[in-house]
């Protein structure tokens, strides 16, 4: 009898997440612009960002263990009701148009610790709903779900927010992440590994040494995590730049940089169809990992040098090759690590593609006071090419163990 993917837990958590998706697009949107348009202050603004994003730095070092120890079903719904609750407090206190700065900082602050402890949770126990010899499909459906909902729901965002004002949207996120809790509720599964560790006497401390021996332990899993640190690195450089290039180009403007990003967000969904409807042999994962690696530092680089029309085809290749990375990483990946330590390690990558996320802003944000974008653009890829030489290349043999697998 051939395996379903659409059992009843997998719909439950894909429900779910097109749930909190919808309200997360919005939500976002609200709190960015209202920050800018209530100060009017790019540096406040950018102090707001970042500090956002402190909890991303230490925080999944830590909440790995209890991830591994604890329910992650529960932790899931119970970090959606809690939530639901904290956004129908701050739609009351905004509805007559309350606006504090340092408020929205702690919520911005709190909304960053519950998405690290959401996310790792997530990632760690997402796997576990995918019926066996389903796993490529079950990513493709995950790929799928934000770049589709962004498309659908960020101009509804934006005349939600112009008509009504965000304590509505604090109220719909509200009332969709309840929703969402309340789904989640319904999943059914044994969660062995937890089990396992409640009936050991290991310790906290314990549990992140033995997390951090594992990853150590596990050459192919190491270098693939060191190489998205640095192509995670490069990356920025695209994302900070890119709304400067069109704006500063005397052919370019707003329009076509809109354009563009649907461009790649149009390629993203149409790779994510594909690998849901066609299974990657095995014994070819990794060169195809290498080919989409090395691709994307290629056309990435040479993308601000390309006529607009060029731009436009690249940005859309851009977005099925992004799809292809996430699809093999995350299914070789989640199905190679031991479930029982999945809460750790995906903590150690969070935390090594946040570091890099925050150089490649910085270290962008600054070389584009002094240099032209396009080269700033091109050199850092270059840098994520290098890398891809001495990382992915030399360590071939151990990556492709981890890849290569029948999932």
């Amino acid at each position: 009898m051939k395996t379903t993917l659409w059992t009843k837990n997998f719909s439950i958590i894909t429900i779910g997440t097109i749930i909190s998706a919808i309200g997360g697009v919005g939500l976002n949107f609200a709190i960015s612009v209202l920050i800018y348009n209530k100060t009017n202050s790019t540096f406040l603004t950018a102090i707001f960002a970042a500090v956002s994003m402190i909890p991303n730095f230490v925080l999944p070092l830590f909440i790995g263990p209890f991830i591994d120890k604890f329910p992650r079903r529960k932790i899931i719904y119970t970090s959606d009701f809690i939530m639901s609750v904290m956004f129908f407090v701050i739609a009351f206190v905004t509805r007559n148009g309350f606006f504090n700065y340092t408020f929205y900082l702690i919520v911005a602050v709190v909304l960053s610790i519950n998405g690290v402890i959401y996310n790792i949770t997530y990632e760690s126990f997402f796997p576990e709903l995918i019926p066996e010899g389903q796993i490529q499909k079950g990513y493709a459906i995950s790929s799928l779900i934000y770049p589709t909902v962004n498309t659908i729901m960020f101009p509804i965002a934006a005349l939600i927010f112009d008509r009504y004002g965000v304590a509505f949207i604090f109220l719909m996120e509200a009332v969709l992440l309840l929703i969402a809790a309340i789904f989640e509720t319904q999943i059914k599964i044994e969660e062995k590994a937890v089990i396992k560790h409640q009936n050991t006497d290991l310790g906290y401390k314990s549990m992140i040494r033995e997390g951090l021996a594992y990853l150590k332990s596990e050459k192919g899993l190491l270098s693939i995590f060191v190489f998205f640190f640095f192509l995670q690195l490069s990356g920025q450089a695209m994302d900070v730049l890119l709304y400067p290039f069109f704006e500063n180009h005397p052919d370019l403007n707003i329009t076509q940089y809109a354009l563009v990003i649907s461009f790649v967000t149009a390629g993203r969904m149409f790779g994510g169809l594909l690998h849901y409807v066609s299974k990657i042999p095995a014994e070819k994962r990794f060169v195809i990992a290498a080919f989409v690696y090395f691709s994307l530092n290629f056309l990435n680089g040479a993308l601000l040098f390309m006529d607009y029309t060029i731009m436009l085809g690249i940005q859309f290749i851009i977005g099925i090759l992004s799809i292809n990375s996430y699809n093999i990483r995350m299914s070789a990946v989640q199905s190679y690590v031991p479930t029982e330590k999945r809460g750790r390690v995906n903590g150690l990558f969070h935390i090594l593609v946040t570091i890099g996320v925050l150089i490649g802003r910085l270290l962008s944000g600054y070389l584009g006071e002094f240099f032209a974008y396009p080269n700033i653009v091109l050199v850092m890829n270059g840098i994520s090419l290098l890398s891809f030489m001495f990382i992915i290349l030399r360590n071939r043999v151990a990556i492709a163990n981890v890849y290569n697998r029948q999932i």
